[in-house]
């Protein structure tokens, strides 16, 4: 995990103001601001996907290149024409580690989107990578070189390691079956490794301390939810029961159809429903969830987006997991979030086979996994999914 970065320019560890521009390890924030198209402002499309730079940043870059642009991200791959170090501590034998510095001249940055969740969408990835790097370094995640989380969009940004690998999603169909086998069981022992680290409570995690902090989730987000994200609105987390936090999500839903501007929420989702007497149903659904009790799954790390798209690859070798942004403490049945793991894209009947095919497979290997870790019988049916329907049903938006 890295520790400390360079200035060429001054000598200097940590962040550089004073060569903020100079400096080939910081970048300006401003040079990679976005708007709602994800690139640039005041810039053409790049062509071919790459930034015309001035002569003040073509000092410092060799190029800017868009590598991908997602429903939450933008990532660009940053090269520069000189070195930044950093210090990444190394297991060395049995429990030992030792500090050693690589040079980098190029790394992968990654914007977010107009309603993204700040800042604790950047918080949250930031230290869901570090956990991983800490707790499992077999399971390779980008290191993080620095970042930036602030209230606004234009400010935030993250810079992390740039992996030169291909999405298994796109590489599946090349796997002989042997390597499919093979990589069929590296999911399923990180799925469990995933499910083995347990917390106290549901929620988001702090890079500073890894103490928990406020969830991450799509449902927080969509359609102008992120506008409602605060105490003000909805408890928004950490969460000490499942209880609790099933009714955040109802009393989130609530806030939400309360105060959303009308462009935001689909109307036609209504019929001859109003949005009025959707806000008392979901006060009565609410208050009578409130009125029962409800048993504590373990709180265990879910990735949020566990899938083909987000595994890096190369062969059968998992090569680096993406996209942490929603990973946080849930309940272990979220884990496979009532479905499995794809390993592609099913944009085909044929596709579609092949991952239920899989899915099935990677279950029957989870739960090898799990008995040979001695879990209990009803742990292993919680993690494949049989777990808190009013849970599920919760973590989603709401409509009538």
């Amino acid at each position: 995990m890295p520790t400390t970065h360079h200035c060429q320019c001054c000598n200097k560890n940590g962040f550089c103001k004073d060569h903020q521009v100079q400096c080939d390890v910081h970048p300006k924030v401003y040079y990679y601001r976005s708007d709602s198209t994800g690139y640039p402002k005041n810039r053409q499309e790049p062509k071919p996907q790459s930034l015309d730079l001035d002569s003040t940043e073509a000092a410092i870059f060799q190029s800017v290149t868009l590598l991908a642009k997602g429903g939450y991200n933008t990532i660009w791959l940053v090269k520069l024409h000189g070195y930044f170090e950093v210090d990444l501590s190394e297991s060395v034998g049995q429990g030992g580690s030792q500090v050693v510095t690589r040079s980098f001249n190029e790394y992968a940055l990654r914007l977010l989107c107009e309603d993204a969740l700040l800042p604790y969408q950047i918080t949250n990835e930031v230290a869901f990578k570090r956990l991983i790097s800490t707790k499992f370094p077999h399971i390779p995640v980008p290191l993080v070189f620095f970042y930036q989380a602030t209230d606004e969009q234009d400010t935030s940004f993250i810079a992390e390691e740039y992996i030169d690998a291909t999405p298994l999603s796109s590489n599946w169909m090349s796997l002989t079956p042997e390597q499919k086998e093979s990589m069929a069981k590296q999911l399923a022992k990180i799925t469990v490794d995933f499910a083995d680290t347990h917390f106290p409570m549901i929620g988001g995690l702090n890079p500073d301390n890894f103490q928990l902090a406020p969830t991450v989730e799509g449902a927080k987000i969509f359609k102008g939810r992120h506008k409602f994200h605060s105490k003000q609105y909805y408890p928004i987390g950490p969460y000490r029961t499942t209880k609790e936090y099933i009714l955040a999500c109802y009393e989130r839903e609530i806030s939400y159809y309360s105060h959303a501007d009308e462009k935001d929420v689909e109307q036609n989702l209504f019929g001859p429903a109003s949005v009025s007497n959707f806000i008392k149903q979901l006060q009565q659904k609410r208050d009578a969830l409130a009125a029962i009790d409800m048993e504590d799954e373990p709180f265990t790390l879910v990735h949020g987006d566990f899938h083909g798209r987000n595994i890096l690859t190369k062969g059968d070798e998992i090569l680096g997991i993406l996209d942490w942004e929603f990973a946080g403490s849930y309940p272990v049945s979220e884990t496979l979030s009532g479905g499995g793991i794809d390993v592609v894209e099913a944009e085909s009947e044929e596709l579609d086979d092949e991952n239920t095919l899989w899915d099935r497979k990677i279950r029957d290997l989870i739960r090898e996994e799990t008995v040979a870790r001695r879990w209990e019988g009803n742990k292993i049916d919680l993690l494949l999914g049989n777990g808190n329907l009013e849970l599920a049903r919760a973590r989603v938006e709401m409509s009538p």
